[in-house]
């Protein structure tokens, strides 16, 4: 095969460079929206949309970027896309209203979800079987850094440059990423252009309608106040109906978008499952730390990121030694132990509160980088153990697509929803305890009172004030409760990993490689 002519190295750093940069569109633009709102002469919400569009066109395009990829030859796609990422980025940084960079937004998402599943495919496919941890492991630093930094340098942007920087900066990194594919990627044999497959596009209606729809759910659902809005009950009923009209129509087609009897091999589908679960767990913790932080200890977007950083660091330590040892290491094991350090880490972060220093919040993010890559990089080895080679764009795909949707899920019900819910409950059941018949309350209140009116307030003035005081004490302890409990929900999701090892088998001898490399 050509490729084999290329360092694995090289193709390594080739297709990381383009799965960073859409990884970290992804976060980066959530800091920024005030700083856009203004500028367009639009409100937050509108600004919102840029998230949405975003995340719903990349959604639409992951689970059928297999299909596409035969149909038009891998390397061919992947390099449209990488120009057409490029040139949205580059439209989006000068878009003169929402409408226009709400289009532009659409385009680089279409094109930007179908990058994360090529690399994986071309770097697991350029390493042998028994070197493929090595090459999640490289794979993994781009997935890992590129939610995290993206916050850090989104709010270092808007701080100190025009937000029209977050999209503009991709342009360098497209122009060499397009580069570096030319040179250095090659299709093999099975990886060329299949001209006589045929497109579906009755399925592919569905498909578009249905996660589109669900996904436009997922991101807005609390902001409509879920099920009690019109809107998204329309939704809802979309999603459910397209995504099912989609099954069963690709069921029955001659030529499947996504071709459910890979679902056979128990490592994939299993893999594929808890992908979901880990894509739940990994972006919805990057998500809620930094919310947790900025809301209630006050912290700007950019010193939220630096809390985030240090996990980063932890996790790169982890990738490097996984890729190191990675013939040593039994990955059932390495989930095993990661699930225990997840949970151990969520377990601390759950016992943050209102007078938790930064360096404990840091360490609660430092521990749960260790642990996370000992879960992701072997979950994604093994999916593919006993795929063939030509089956793993198309498996990478939906792998990739149930990752990101776990974590439109993990958002959306931890921090839109069960955030919310669990503060107005928590703030109810003390509210019921602050009342004139509580010796303590009117102990605690007037000592509040004397302490104001030491501070020049006027005696009148400090009942206000105390009130006031008293609420905001109050809004806070009930908020820190609501993260608590989100944390308390996560640690013990972070188990499940442990429950789908008996069912995931191991390569266990050069024999079975040999076979397998040979398929």
């Amino acid at each position: 095969m050509a490729q084999q002519k290329v360092n694995p190295y090289l193709i390594a750093l080739t297709v990381m460079i383009p799965t960073f940069m859409v990884l970290m569109d992804t976060s980066i633009v959530s800091v920024a929206l005030p700083y856009i709102a203004g500028p367009l002469s639009v409100t937050s919400d509108d600004a919102a949309w840029t998230l949405t569009v975003y995340i719903a066109a990349n959604a639409i395009i992951l689970p059928v970027t297999g299909f596409f990829s035969q149909k038009f030859g891998r390397k061919k796609f992947f390099l449209f896309n990488v120009i057409a990422f490029t040139v949205s980025s580059f439209l989006c940084g000068i878009a003169p209203n929402l409408d226009l960079l709400l289009l532009f937004r659409a385009l680089q998402g279409f094109s930007g979800g179908t990058l994360q599943p090529l690399s994986q495919a071309i770097l697991m496919e350029s390493f042998p079987i028994e070197k493929r941890t090595q090459a999640m492991s490289i794979f993994s630093i781009g997935v890992v850094f590129a939610p995290i930094l993206g916050p850090l340098l989104g709010g270092y942007i808007v701080n100190n440059y025009d937000w029209r920087w977050m999209f503009l900066i991709n342009v360098p990194f497209g122009i060499l990423s397009t580069i570096m594919i030319i040179l250095f990627i090659f299709d093999p044999d099975y990886a060329k252009a299949k001209k006589e497959l045929k497109i579906d596009y009755t399925a592919l209606s569905f498909l578009v309608l249905g996660i589109g729809s669900l996904q436009t759910m997922l991101d807005r659902g609390q902001e409509y106040d879920w099920f009690n809005s019109n809107f998204i009950v329309v939704l809802g009923l979309m999603s459910f109906f397209f995504i099912s009209m989609f099954l069963i129509k690709n069921y029955f087609s001659k030529t499947p978008l996504i071709r459910m009897y890979l679902l056979k091999d128990k490592n994939y589908a299993f893999s594929a499952i808890a992908m979901f679960f880990l894509g739940f767990l990994f972006f919805t913790t990057v998500a809620l730390l930094p919310n947790l932080v900025q809301t209630l200890l006050k912290y700007d977007a950019y010193t939220a990121g630096l809390i985030m950083m240090p996990g980063g660091i932890a996790s790169l330590v982890v990738i490097v030694i996984l890729g190191r040892f990675s013939t040593k290491i039994n990955q059932k094991i390495a989930i095993f132990i990661g699930s225990l350090i997840v949970f151990y880490a969520l377990y601390l972060m759950e016992q943050i509160n209102l007078s938790a220093s930064p360096y404990f919040i840091t360490l609660g993010r430092v521990i749960i980088g260790f642990g996370l890559p000992l879960i992701f990089i072997p979950i994604n080895v093994l999916a593919f153990n006993f795929l063939k080679k030509e089956d793993i764009n198309e498996a990478s795909s939906v792998i990739n697509f149930t990752r990101n949707i776990g974590g439109s899920f993990g958002i959306s019900f931890m921090i839109d929803t069960l955030v919310q819910r669990r503060w107005e409950f928590h703030r109810d059941t003390l509210v019921s305890h602050i009342n004139s018949a509580n010796p303590i309350f009117n102990s605690l209140f007037e000592k509040m009172r004397l302490y104001l009116v030491d501070r020049g307030f006027s005696f009148a003035d400090s009942y206000h004030k105390a009130i006031a005081l008293a609420n905001n004490t109050l809004n806070a302890q009930s908020l820190i409760m609501s993260y608590q409990d989100a944390f308390h929900v996560m640690m013990w999701m972070s188990l499940i990993f442990i429950v789908f090892l008996p069912f995931i088998k191991r390569v266990k001898n050069k024999a079975t490689t040999s076979v397998n490399l040979d398929m």
